[in-house]
Protein backbone atom coordinates (compact mmCIF):
# COMPACT_ATOMS: atom_id res chain seq x y z
CA UNK A 1 0.00 0.00 0.00
CA UNK A 2 2.95 2.32 0.71
CA UNK A 3 4.87 1.48 -2.49
CA UNK A 4 3.81 4.74 -4.14
CA UNK A 5 5.85 6.66 -1.53
CA UNK A 6 9.53 6.05 -0.86
CA UNK A 7 10.50 5.31 2.73
CA UNK A 8 12.29 8.68 3.05
CA UNK A 9 9.17 10.47 1.83
CA UNK A 10 6.97 8.56 4.26
CA UNK A 11 9.26 9.48 7.14
CA UNK A 12 8.88 13.18 6.34
CA UNK A 13 5.12 12.81 5.84
CA UNK A 14 4.65 11.07 9.21
CA UNK A 15 6.79 13.64 10.99
CA UNK A 16 4.84 16.54 9.49
CA UNK A 17 1.47 14.91 10.16
CA UNK A 18 2.45 14.45 13.80
CA UNK A 19 3.56 18.10 13.97
CA UNK A 20 0.26 19.24 12.46
CA UNK A 21 -1.79 17.16 14.89
CA UNK A 22 0.18 18.27 17.96
CA UNK A 23 -0.28 21.94 17.04
CA UNK A 24 -3.90 21.90 15.88
CA UNK A 25 -5.36 18.82 17.60
CA UNK A 26 -7.11 18.13 14.30
CA UNK A 27 -7.01 14.64 12.84
CA UNK A 28 -4.90 14.29 9.69
CA UNK A 29 -4.71 11.40 7.24
CA UNK A 30 -2.62 10.53 4.21
CA UNK A 31 -4.46 9.32 1.11
CA UNK A 32 -2.94 7.86 -2.05
CA UNK A 33 -3.65 8.76 -5.68
CA UNK A 34 -6.90 6.76 -5.68
CA UNK A 35 -8.29 8.34 -2.51
CA UNK A 36 -7.60 5.38 -0.19
CA UNK A 37 -6.35 6.19 3.31
CA UNK A 38 -2.79 4.96 3.95
CA UNK A 39 -2.58 5.99 7.61
CA UNK A 40 -3.73 8.75 9.92
CA UNK A 41 -2.53 10.84 12.85
CA UNK A 42 -5.01 11.20 15.69
CA UNK A 43 -8.07 9.09 16.39
CA UNK A 44 -10.62 8.67 13.62
CA UNK A 45 -13.84 10.47 14.48
CA UNK A 46 -16.72 8.23 15.47
CA UNK A 47 -18.97 10.29 13.22
CA UNK A 48 -16.88 9.55 10.12
CA UNK A 49 -16.52 5.87 11.01
CA UNK A 50 -20.26 5.48 11.56
CA UNK A 51 -21.16 7.40 8.40
CA UNK A 52 -18.90 5.21 6.25
CA UNK A 53 -20.26 2.10 7.93
CA UNK A 54 -23.87 3.13 7.23
CA UNK A 55 -23.18 4.03 3.58
CA UNK A 56 -21.13 0.86 3.02
CA UNK A 57 -19.91 0.20 -0.51
CA UNK A 58 -21.65 3.38 -1.64
CA UNK A 59 -19.66 5.56 0.76
CA UNK A 60 -18.76 8.79 -1.06
CA UNK A 61 -15.99 9.79 1.36
CA UNK A 62 -12.85 8.62 -0.45
CA UNK A 63 -14.13 9.97 -3.77
CA UNK A 64 -14.81 13.36 -2.19
CA UNK A 65 -11.36 13.44 -0.58
CA UNK A 66 -9.72 12.58 -3.91
CA UNK A 67 -11.72 15.20 -5.83
CA UNK A 68 -10.84 17.92 -3.30
CA UNK A 69 -7.18 16.89 -3.40
CA UNK A 70 -7.18 17.25 -7.18
CA UNK A 71 -8.62 20.74 -6.72
CA UNK A 72 -5.73 21.49 -4.38
CA UNK A 73 -3.30 20.24 -7.02
CA UNK A 74 -4.87 22.47 -9.68
CA UNK A 75 -4.83 25.58 -7.48
CA UNK A 76 -1.35 25.00 -6.09
CA UNK A 77 -2.55 25.58 -2.52
CA UNK A 78 -4.62 23.96 0.23
CA UNK A 79 -8.34 23.47 -0.42
CA UNK A 80 -11.15 23.76 2.14
CA UNK A 81 -14.29 21.74 1.43
CA UNK A 82 -17.44 20.25 2.89
CA UNK A 83 -17.39 16.47 2.91
CA UNK A 84 -20.47 14.36 2.00
CA UNK A 85 -21.16 14.03 5.73
CA UNK A 86 -21.63 17.79 6.07
CA UNK A 87 -18.38 18.58 7.88
CA UNK A 88 -15.40 20.71 6.91
CA UNK A 89 -12.11 19.19 5.77
CA UNK A 90 -8.87 20.68 4.45
CA UNK A 91 -6.67 18.99 1.88
CA UNK A 92 -3.25 19.74 0.41
CA UNK A 93 -1.98 17.78 -2.58
CA UNK A 94 1.36 15.96 -2.59
CA UNK A 95 2.93 16.36 -6.04
CA UNK A 96 6.41 14.91 -6.53
CA UNK A 97 8.17 14.98 -9.89
CA UNK A 98 5.06 16.55 -11.49
CA UNK A 99 3.08 13.45 -10.47
CA UNK A 100 0.10 13.54 -8.09
CA UNK A 101 0.98 11.05 -5.35
CA UNK A 102 -1.84 11.71 -2.91
CA UNK A 103 -2.69 14.30 -0.28
CA UNK A 104 -2.91 15.21 3.36
CA UNK A 105 -6.53 15.55 4.48
CA UNK A 106 -7.26 17.26 7.81
CA UNK A 107 -10.56 17.23 9.67
CA UNK A 108 -13.37 17.02 10.31
CA UNK A 109 -14.32 20.33 11.97
CA UNK A 110 -17.26 22.68 11.90
CA UNK A 111 -17.00 26.38 11.03
CA UNK A 112 -20.44 27.35 12.33
CA UNK A 113 -22.84 26.32 15.06
CA UNK A 114 -24.25 22.82 14.74
CA UNK A 115 -26.90 22.51 12.01
CA UNK A 116 -29.76 20.37 13.36
CA UNK A 117 -30.96 19.45 9.85
CA UNK A 118 -27.70 17.98 8.54
CA UNK A 119 -28.39 14.46 9.81
CA UNK A 120 -31.99 14.41 8.52
CA UNK A 121 -30.73 15.43 5.09
CA UNK A 122 -28.08 12.70 5.08
CA UNK A 123 -30.67 10.07 6.01
CA UNK A 124 -32.73 11.05 2.96
CA UNK A 125 -29.84 11.34 0.51
CA UNK A 126 -28.04 8.10 1.46
CA UNK A 127 -31.05 6.03 2.57
CA UNK A 128 -29.63 5.65 6.06
CA UNK A 129 -31.94 3.83 8.53
CA UNK A 130 -33.86 6.30 10.69
CA UNK A 131 -32.79 4.28 13.73
CA UNK A 132 -29.23 5.60 13.22
CA UNK A 133 -30.36 9.21 13.55
CA UNK A 134 -29.67 9.49 17.27
CA UNK A 135 -26.12 8.11 17.23
CA UNK A 136 -25.15 10.21 14.19
CA UNK A 137 -26.62 13.31 15.81
CA UNK A 138 -24.66 12.76 19.02
CA UNK A 139 -21.38 12.19 17.16
CA UNK A 140 -22.03 15.22 14.94
CA UNK A 141 -22.61 17.54 17.90
CA UNK A 142 -19.20 16.80 19.46
CA UNK A 143 -17.24 17.67 16.29
CA UNK A 144 -14.99 20.64 17.20
CA UNK A 145 -16.13 24.10 16.06
CA UNK A 146 -13.39 26.38 14.72
CA UNK A 147 -13.78 30.00 13.59
CA UNK A 148 -13.58 30.40 9.77
CA UNK A 149 -10.58 32.76 9.95
CA UNK A 150 -8.67 30.21 12.05
CA UNK A 151 -9.53 27.45 9.55
CA UNK A 152 -7.73 29.51 6.88
CA UNK A 153 -4.59 29.70 9.04
CA UNK A 154 -4.78 25.96 9.65
CA UNK A 155 -5.09 25.42 5.88
CA UNK A 156 -1.97 27.53 5.33
CA UNK A 157 -0.10 25.47 7.90
CA UNK A 158 -1.10 22.23 6.19
CA UNK A 159 0.11 23.63 2.86
CA UNK A 160 3.46 24.68 4.36
CA UNK A 161 3.98 21.19 5.77
CA UNK A 162 3.07 19.65 2.41
CA UNK A 163 5.59 21.88 0.63
CA UNK A 164 8.23 20.56 2.99
CA UNK A 165 7.32 17.06 1.78
CA UNK A 166 7.45 17.84 -1.95
CA UNK A 167 10.72 19.80 -1.77
CA UNK A 168 11.62 21.59 -5.03
CA UNK A 169 8.18 20.75 -6.40
CA UNK A 170 6.83 23.64 -4.31
CA UNK A 171 7.93 25.99 -7.10
CA UNK A 172 5.68 24.14 -9.54
CA UNK A 173 2.80 24.51 -7.08
CA UNK A 174 3.48 28.24 -6.84
CA UNK A 175 3.47 28.50 -10.66
CA UNK A 176 0.09 26.77 -10.75
CA UNK A 177 -1.27 29.10 -8.09
CA UNK A 178 0.05 32.18 -9.94
CA UNK A 179 -1.42 30.89 -13.21
CA UNK A 180 -4.82 30.36 -11.57
CA UNK A 181 -4.81 33.82 -9.95
CA UNK A 182 -3.77 35.66 -13.11
CA UNK A 183 -6.46 33.89 -15.13
CA UNK A 184 -9.03 34.71 -12.46
CA UNK A 185 -8.16 38.42 -12.58
CA UNK A 186 -8.14 38.55 -16.38
CA UNK A 187 -11.50 36.79 -16.56
CA UNK A 188 -12.94 39.27 -14.07
CA UNK A 189 -11.72 42.14 -16.26
CA UNK A 190 -13.32 40.54 -19.32
CA UNK A 191 -16.60 40.20 -17.45
CA UNK A 192 -16.49 43.88 -16.46
CA UNK A 193 -15.98 44.85 -20.11
CA UNK A 194 -18.95 42.70 -21.14
CA UNK A 195 -21.16 44.50 -18.64
CA UNK A 196 -20.25 47.95 -19.96
CA UNK A 197 -22.57 49.84 -22.27
CA UNK A 198 -21.56 50.48 -25.90
CA UNK A 199 -19.05 47.64 -25.88
CA UNK A 200 -18.63 47.70 -29.66
CA UNK A 201 -17.44 51.31 -29.49
CA UNK A 202 -14.82 50.64 -26.86
CA UNK A 203 -11.34 51.35 -28.22
CA UNK A 204 -7.91 50.13 -27.18
CA UNK A 205 -7.06 51.71 -23.80
CA UNK A 206 -3.93 53.58 -24.89
CA UNK A 207 -4.10 55.66 -21.71
CA UNK A 208 -3.51 52.49 -19.70
CA UNK A 209 -0.30 51.89 -21.65
CA UNK A 210 0.96 55.26 -20.39
CA UNK A 211 0.07 54.31 -16.81
CA UNK A 212 1.77 50.95 -17.27
CA UNK A 213 4.96 52.65 -18.45
CA UNK A 214 4.96 54.98 -15.46
CA UNK A 215 4.58 52.17 -12.97
CA UNK A 216 7.35 50.11 -14.61
CA UNK A 217 9.69 53.12 -14.48
CA UNK A 218 9.18 53.58 -10.76
CA UNK A 219 9.26 49.90 -9.79
CA UNK A 220 5.58 49.64 -8.80
CA UNK A 221 5.17 45.97 -9.73
CA UNK A 222 1.78 45.41 -8.09
CA UNK A 223 0.29 48.51 -9.68
CA UNK A 224 1.75 47.57 -13.06
CA UNK A 225 0.30 44.05 -12.81
CA UNK A 226 -3.18 45.43 -12.16
CA UNK A 227 -3.02 47.65 -15.24
CA UNK A 228 -1.49 44.96 -17.44
CA UNK A 229 -4.26 42.53 -16.49
CA UNK A 230 -6.83 45.17 -17.37
CA UNK A 231 -5.26 45.62 -20.81
CA UNK A 232 -5.09 41.86 -21.32
CA UNK A 233 -8.77 41.62 -20.45
CA UNK A 234 -9.57 44.07 -23.24
CA UNK A 235 -7.34 42.27 -25.77
CA UNK A 236 -8.78 38.82 -25.05
CA UNK A 237 -12.34 40.15 -25.12
CA UNK A 238 -11.93 42.01 -28.41
CA UNK A 239 -9.83 39.44 -30.24
CA UNK A 240 -10.84 36.09 -28.76
CA UNK A 241 -10.13 33.34 -31.29
CA UNK A 242 -7.70 35.46 -33.32
CA UNK A 243 -4.39 34.26 -31.90
CA UNK A 244 -2.25 36.21 -34.37
CA UNK A 245 -3.90 39.46 -33.32
CA UNK A 246 -3.53 38.66 -29.62
CA UNK A 247 0.17 37.87 -30.09
CA UNK A 248 0.65 41.16 -31.98
CA UNK A 249 -0.81 43.09 -29.08
CA UNK A 250 1.31 41.13 -26.61
CA UNK A 251 4.46 42.00 -28.57
CA UNK A 252 3.42 45.66 -28.54
CA UNK A 253 3.13 45.49 -24.76
CA UNK A 254 6.62 43.98 -24.54
CA UNK A 255 7.91 46.97 -26.52
CA UNK A 256 6.08 49.42 -24.24
CA UNK A 257 7.47 47.81 -21.09
CA UNK A 258 11.03 47.50 -22.44
CA UNK A 259 11.02 51.19 -23.42
CA UNK A 260 9.79 52.09 -19.94
CA UNK A 261 12.54 49.96 -18.41
CA UNK A 262 15.18 51.88 -20.39
CA UNK A 263 13.62 55.22 -19.43
CA UNK A 264 13.65 54.08 -15.80
CA UNK A 265 17.40 53.60 -15.88
CA UNK A 266 17.77 50.04 -17.12
CA UNK A 267 20.71 48.98 -19.27
CA UNK A 268 19.72 49.23 -22.95
CA UNK A 269 21.86 46.31 -24.16
CA UNK A 270 20.59 44.02 -21.41
CA UNK A 271 16.97 44.94 -22.09
CA UNK A 272 17.41 44.57 -25.86
CA UNK A 273 18.85 41.07 -25.34
CA UNK A 274 15.86 40.19 -23.19
CA UNK A 275 13.51 41.47 -25.90
CA UNK A 276 14.85 39.02 -28.46
CA UNK A 277 14.24 36.11 -26.07
CA UNK A 278 10.75 37.39 -25.28
CA UNK A 279 9.76 37.70 -28.94
CA UNK A 280 10.86 34.14 -29.64
CA UNK A 281 8.86 32.83 -26.69
CA UNK A 282 5.75 34.82 -27.62
CA UNK A 283 5.57 33.34 -31.12
CA UNK A 284 6.24 29.80 -29.91
CA UNK A 285 3.58 29.78 -27.16
CA UNK A 286 0.35 28.12 -28.33
CA UNK A 287 -1.97 28.68 -25.35
CA UNK A 288 -3.31 32.23 -25.02
CA UNK A 289 -3.80 31.67 -21.29
CA UNK A 290 -0.15 30.69 -20.87
CA UNK A 291 0.87 33.67 -23.00
CA UNK A 292 -0.98 36.06 -20.68
CA UNK A 293 0.67 34.56 -17.60
CA UNK A 294 4.01 34.62 -19.42
CA UNK A 295 3.81 38.36 -20.06
CA UNK A 296 3.29 38.93 -16.34
CA UNK A 297 6.71 37.32 -15.89
CA UNK A 298 8.07 39.66 -18.60
CA UNK A 299 6.66 42.60 -16.65
CA UNK A 300 8.40 41.42 -13.49
CA UNK A 301 11.72 41.15 -15.35
CA UNK A 302 11.47 44.61 -16.93
CA UNK A 303 10.44 46.17 -13.62
CA UNK A 304 13.54 44.65 -12.02
CA UNK A 305 15.73 45.96 -14.85
CA UNK A 306 14.21 49.45 -14.60
CA UNK A 307 14.50 49.66 -10.84
CA UNK A 308 17.53 47.56 -9.99
CA UNK A 309 17.93 46.44 -6.42
CA UNK A 310 20.75 44.48 -4.83
CA UNK A 311 19.55 40.89 -5.36
CA UNK A 312 22.46 39.51 -3.33
CA UNK A 313 20.91 40.91 -0.16
CA UNK A 314 17.45 39.34 0.07
CA UNK A 315 16.54 41.16 3.27
CA UNK A 316 17.43 44.58 1.82
CA UNK A 317 15.43 43.86 -1.31
CA UNK A 318 12.41 42.84 0.77
CA UNK A 319 12.57 46.05 2.84
CA UNK A 320 12.84 48.30 -0.21
CA UNK A 321 10.02 46.54 -2.04
CA UNK A 322 7.85 46.86 1.07
CA UNK A 323 8.66 50.58 1.26
CA UNK A 324 7.97 51.15 -2.45
CA UNK A 325 4.63 49.36 -2.22
CA UNK A 326 3.62 51.46 0.78
CA UNK A 327 4.58 54.70 -0.96
CA UNK A 328 2.68 53.74 -4.11
CA UNK A 329 -0.43 53.00 -2.04
CA UNK A 330 -0.32 56.19 0.07
CA UNK A 331 1.32 58.80 -2.19
CA UNK A 332 -1.87 60.93 -2.22
CA UNK A 333 -1.80 61.39 1.55
CA UNK A 334 0.46 63.53 3.71
CA UNK A 335 2.98 60.68 3.74
CA UNK A 336 6.36 61.24 5.40
CA UNK A 337 9.73 59.53 5.56
CA UNK A 338 9.12 58.82 9.26
CA UNK A 339 5.85 57.05 8.42
CA UNK A 340 7.43 54.78 5.81
CA UNK A 341 10.43 54.09 8.06
CA UNK A 342 8.06 52.97 10.81
CA UNK A 343 6.23 50.73 8.30
CA UNK A 344 9.47 48.86 7.50
CA UNK A 345 10.66 48.87 11.14
CA UNK A 346 13.71 51.10 10.65
CA UNK A 347 14.75 54.37 12.25
CA UNK A 348 14.08 57.43 10.02
CA UNK A 349 17.77 58.34 9.83
CA UNK A 350 18.90 54.85 8.85
CA UNK A 351 15.99 54.39 6.45
CA UNK A 352 16.80 57.67 4.67
CA UNK A 353 20.41 56.58 4.01
CA UNK A 354 19.35 53.02 3.23
CA UNK A 355 16.68 54.11 0.72
CA UNK A 356 19.08 56.46 -1.10
CA UNK A 357 21.78 53.80 -1.29
CA UNK A 358 19.46 51.07 -2.61
CA UNK A 359 17.44 53.18 -5.11
CA UNK A 360 19.95 55.88 -6.07
CA UNK A 361 17.42 58.59 -5.23
CA UNK A 362 16.22 60.39 -2.15
CA UNK A 363 12.92 59.47 -0.54
CA UNK A 364 11.41 62.83 -1.50
CA UNK A 365 12.53 62.38 -5.12
CA UNK A 366 10.86 58.99 -5.40
CA UNK A 367 7.67 60.22 -3.74
CA UNK A 368 7.47 63.16 -6.13
CA UNK A 369 8.13 60.91 -9.12
CA UNK A 370 5.20 58.69 -8.08
CA UNK A 371 2.93 61.71 -7.62
CA UNK A 372 3.87 63.21 -10.99
CA UNK A 373 3.31 59.91 -12.83
CA UNK A 374 -0.08 59.45 -11.17
CA UNK A 375 -1.11 63.01 -11.93
CA UNK A 376 -0.72 62.49 -15.68
CA UNK A 377 -3.90 60.42 -16.03
CA UNK A 378 -5.90 63.19 -14.35
CA UNK A 379 -4.37 65.82 -16.64
CA UNK A 380 -5.99 63.96 -19.54
CA UNK A 381 -9.41 64.49 -17.93
CA UNK A 382 -10.55 68.09 -18.41
CA UNK A 383 -13.05 67.73 -15.59
CA UNK A 384 -10.16 68.21 -13.15
CA UNK A 385 -8.45 71.57 -12.75
CA UNK A 386 -4.69 71.63 -12.30
CA UNK A 387 -5.10 73.00 -8.78
CA UNK A 388 -7.48 70.13 -7.96
CA UNK A 389 -4.96 67.61 -9.27
CA UNK A 390 -2.17 69.16 -7.21
CA UNK A 391 -4.16 68.69 -4.00
CA UNK A 392 -5.30 65.17 -5.00
CA UNK A 393 -1.68 64.10 -5.48
CA UNK A 394 -0.62 65.34 -2.06
CA UNK A 395 1.12 68.59 -3.09
CA UNK A 396 0.71 71.66 -0.91
CA UNK A 397 -0.39 73.89 -3.78
CA UNK A 398 -0.51 74.25 -7.59
CA UNK A 399 2.68 76.30 -7.74
CA UNK A 400 4.79 73.62 -6.06
CA UNK A 401 3.14 70.89 -8.15
CA UNK A 402 4.00 72.79 -11.35
CA UNK A 403 7.60 73.27 -10.23
CA UNK A 404 8.05 69.54 -9.48
CA UNK A 405 6.28 68.54 -12.71
CA UNK A 406 8.68 70.67 -14.76
CA UNK A 407 11.64 69.07 -12.94
CA UNK A 408 10.58 65.60 -14.09
CA UNK A 409 8.96 66.32 -17.47
CA UNK A 410 10.66 69.55 -18.64
CA UNK A 411 7.24 71.03 -19.43
CA UNK A 412 4.39 72.43 -17.33
CA UNK A 413 1.28 70.42 -16.44
CA UNK A 414 -0.74 72.75 -18.66
CA UNK A 415 1.41 72.06 -21.71
CA UNK A 416 1.33 68.32 -21.01
CA UNK A 417 -2.46 68.50 -20.92
CA UNK A 418 -2.57 70.27 -24.29
CA UNK A 419 -0.23 67.69 -25.86
CA UNK A 420 -2.65 64.83 -25.20
CA UNK A 421 -6.03 66.55 -25.53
Amino acid sequence: MHDFFQSEELDIIKKNMELFYKITEINCMLINDTGDMIFHEGELFNYCTKFMELTGDNSPCSGAHLYASKQSESLGESYIFFCPGGLVHITSAIVIGNVFRGALVAGPVQMNITDPYVIDNLIKVYNIPISARGILQSYYKITPIIAPEKVRYIANLLHILTKDIVGDQKYELKKKKDFYMEQKIINENIQEIKEEENISEKTYPIELERELSGKVRRGDLEGAKAILNEILGYILFKHSGNNDMVISYIIELVVVMSRAAVEGGGNFEEIFAQNIKFYQTAFSTQSMEELCVWIIGVLEKFTELAFKLNKDNVESTHVIKKALQYINQHFDTNISLDEVAKHVNLSPTYFSRFFSKETNMKFSEYLNMVRIEESKKYLLDLNYSISDIAVMMGFSDQSYYTKVFKTFENISPGKYRKMYN
